[in-house]
């Protein structure tokens, strides 16, 4: 692998800068689309677009058959087989050093000299005639000199992220597409269901979902179950104690400057075991509606979901909600600014006494930070944002945010779930505040170097603990 690396990389050399990367630094590592520029003869067609995306299996590279003679990159996405039968290979190679002081906000085990995670990701589509595919991902994460938990997010043996297959049938003017197997998966703005670039080891789900398209309508139909990760070689397996069962649907509206999407996702979830800050472990079914709007309109952007959650948990009923908005304003001179607020309102129990439970649970969430330093349940946050593009190879983004808990009668969460912080320590609402700078740099079309840095001040009446901070820097190669 690391000689096709090697040798991608080389050819990478004589393209063009690459156009303007993602804003959203803290989520999306892979290198951006860029179009290659070397010289088209009768003999040499113009190489493609290198079109990376968030999740590998959305690539498709069916219309490489002509050019696929243009590099060595070209051939390995396109490997005709026989008629319109093709192969595609691709990788990652992704290393990181951290350091984590005062992870978890000073409490639980510490790794305060840092430690240096390495991912590796290799993996094969086969596409038959355009009406059947099957698709494998190998993942092997570790992670070296960390001392703090080693937990399955941090460091996985060689196992299967993503293995599955998939059929394609046309009806009228509708496409529809089953697909069984593991997979990643992110809808929406992932708020639901989130693939986790962020963390060391990615996210799947061990599923059957049937997804259809007519003009500018989308939507499916899931079922299945979580993976339950392990640490070792071969050994994730099916977690038949967490079924999940939902739609989605969405529809784009506008074109151009004026552009907006609507969706709508429902899950109902069923976890044999779940614990909050005032209740034991307990059965937690779960239903969860989302309604989602994004759009733009020339210079201002915006994004809202609203969550509603309900259900029983134990003997209790759910009663629960999440809600999150981002707004904002961009300049197309000079650095191309953009000012942003985004609030984040989880709610969380109210009264440990009423027969309900009201924190919100996430499922497969995104992170709200690049290290995952807090979850959304019981948390309120007003955070403005800046982003910057200097050049079209550099994007940096910098936030400032107020933290504070939704309800004084509830705790603070990890992303996990973990109690950080248990309601009755203090009558305090406002728990701290945070800073973090990112920065991607695509150093070629298939080599992006970052950083990420967060400074967290817990206050005063959530001590004893300590302030966090938290930085990274990654390479990362991908074809």
């Amino acid at each position: 692998m690391f000689q096709i690396m090697a040798h991608a990389l080389t050819a990478a050399a004589a393209q063009a800068p690459t156009p303007a990367l993602p804003a959203d630094a803290a989520q999306k590592e892979a290198p951006a689309t860029v179009e290659a520029t070397a010289p088209e003869t009768p003999n040499r067609p113009k190489p493609p677009k290198p079109a990376f995306k968030p999740i590998n299996h959305d690539e498709d590279y069916s219309s490489f058959r002509a050019v696929r003679d243009a590099n060595l990159w070209t051939r390995l996405k396109y490997i005709p087989i026989a008629g319109e039968t093709y192969a595609t290979l691709g990788g990652e190679l992704r290393l990181r050093p951290e350091l984590r002081i005062g992870e978890r906000w000073g409490r639980g085990p510490q790794d305060d000299d840092g430690n240096f995670q390495q991912r590796t990701r290799v993996w094969g589509d086969l596409q038959v005639e355009g009406l059947f595919r099957a698709f494998v991902d190998l993942e092997h994460a570790t992670s070296t000199g960390l001392d703090s938990v080693v937990a399955p997010i941090e460091e996985g043996r060689l196992d299967f992220n993503q293995a599955f297959v998939e059929a394609h049938v046309p009806v009228g003017p509708a496409k529809i597409t089953a697909r069984l197997g593991r997979q990643e998966i992110g809808i929406g703005n992932q708020t639901v269901f989130d693939m986790r670039e962020g963390a060391n080891t990615r996210r799947s789900l061990d599923l059957l979902r049937v997804m259809g398209s007519m003009g500018k309508w989308d939507g499916g139909f899931l079922t299945g179950h979580a993976v339950l990760e392990k640490l070792g070689t071969f050994d994730d397996k099916t977690n038949h104690d967490y079924d999940l069962t939902g739609f989605h649907a969405g529809r784009t509206f506008g074109e151009g400057p004026r552009t907006g999407r609507a969706e709508v996702l429902f899950v109902s979830s069923d976890r044999a075991s779940l614990a909050f800050d005032s209740e034991a472990a307990a059965r937690d079914q779960r239903r969860t509606l989302s309604l989602r709007y994004a759009g733009k309109a020339d210079a201002w952007s915006i994004d809202v979901e609203g969550i509603r959650q309900w259900g029983s948990f134990g003997d209790l009923d759910i009663d629960a909600y999440y809600v999150t908005g981002t707004v904002g304003y961009g300049w197309q001179g000079g650095w191309k600014p953009k000012l942003s607020l985004r609030v984040d309102v989880g709610s969380g129990d109210r009264n440990p006494n009423d027969g309900k439970i009201g924190t919100y649970a996430p499922l497969f969430p995104k992170p709200l930070t690049y290290n995952g330093d807090l979850g959304p349940h019981n948390l309120t946050i007003f955070q403005p944002q800046l982003s910057l593009q200097p050049s079209s190879k550099l994007t940096l983004d910098f936030s400032v945010a107020g933290l504070w808990r939704t309800s004084i009668h509830d705790g603070v969460y990890s992303l996990g779930g973990a109690v950080l912080r248990q309601g009755n320590e203090t009558d305090s609402r406002f728990f701290g505040k945070r800073a973090t700078a990112a920065g991607r740099y695509a150093l070629n079309p298939f080599t992006t170097l970052g950083f990420y840095t967060i400074y967290g001040d817990v206050s005063e009446k959530f001590k004893p603990g300590r302030d966090l901070f938290y930085a990274a820097a990654y390479l990362t190669f991908r074809l």
